[in-house]
């Protein structure tokens, strides 16, 4: 079995035809499945692009979302109808509302959306500022009262994300399998947070990783040493391999803006 791996596509900015030549290239890879994390389009053309995508490739497409895939839209309305879509479309899986997949006799995949928390690098002093707070109503609303009630709501989603992908590990876990694959947007670790070649500072890294994240894979991984996790991320369009434990890999895919890719085919 290959799983065609992507991250960062954001095949909003690309024509139709652009899009239908893409989708020509991952099904040239010949991949039984495609995996996705996050930030495919953006909220308004976010339903329209992944059925587009999956009546095109006609495979199964497990994803997640990512920040911009909630830009110019609410976090709840977005959610709302990723779920509908799963339900209605039997090639589609937003893996939230999908929960576990048994791919194999050896492997697991699950994934959760995941969200920057702020919690590494230098919040509080950081003068850097995204679109997202510009972008999804959620975040902007919590903004306009102030940069720690924004920080605050960053790390209400990014917890819960944290908890609910911890729910589905103890369920996954409970199959005895000897892999399980991990879907999330936002690495989980500093160490997989790069640009161009580099870490990212303190100023950026508060925007560009989920320490709750990171936090709970370490637990989990180091008290179940049988079972190999590897976790796939995207979100600062910087290539990284991280492995903090032996049996705990960290990918984060490289992007460019315009030139989606394939990011690795892993085969199972």
């Amino acid at each position: 079995m290959k799983l065609a791996w992507l991250t960062d596509i954001h095949l909003n900015f690309l024509d139709k035809a652009e899009r239908g030549l893409f989708y020509k290239e991952v099904l040239n890879s010949n991949c039984d499945g495609v995996l996705i994390s996050g930030d495919i389009a953006e909220a308004p053309s976010l339903i329209y692009i992944l059925n587009e995508m999956a009546n095109d490739i006609i495979k199964p497409i497990y994803f997640v979302v990512g920040n911009h895939d909630y830009y110019r839209g609410e976090v709840n309305e977005v959610r709302d109808a990723l779920s509908k879509l799963t339900q209605s479309h039997n090639q589609l899986f937003w893996l939230p509302a999908s929960g576990i997949q048994i791919l194999n006799a050896t492997t697991i995949l699950l994934g959760q959306d995941g969200w920057a928390d702020g919690r590494l690098g230098d919040y509080q002093n950081s003068r850097v500022v995204l679109n997202d707070s510009r972008l999804i109503g959620d975040l902007f609303q919590a903004k306009i009262l102030g940069k720690f009630q924004l920080l605050d709501k960053m790390q209400e989603l990014a917890d819960l994300d944290a908890r609910q992908l911890e729910n589905d590990l103890m369920q996954a876990i409970s199959l005895n399998l000897q892999k399980i694959i991990v879907i999330t947007h936002v690495p989980p670790f500093r160490e997989a947070c790069t640009y161009e070649g580099k870490l990212s500072d303190d100023n950026w890294v508060p925007f560009f990783s989920s320490k709750v994240m990171g936090d709970m894979l370490t637990q989990v991984a180091e008290t179940n040493s049988g079972i190999e996790f590897l976790v796939l991320c995207g979100h600062t369009h910087g290539k990284a391999v991280y492995q903090p434990l032996e049996n705990l890999t960290i990918k984060a895919g490289c992007a460019e803006y315009y030139r989606p890719e394939i990011q690795e085919l892993i085969t199972l």
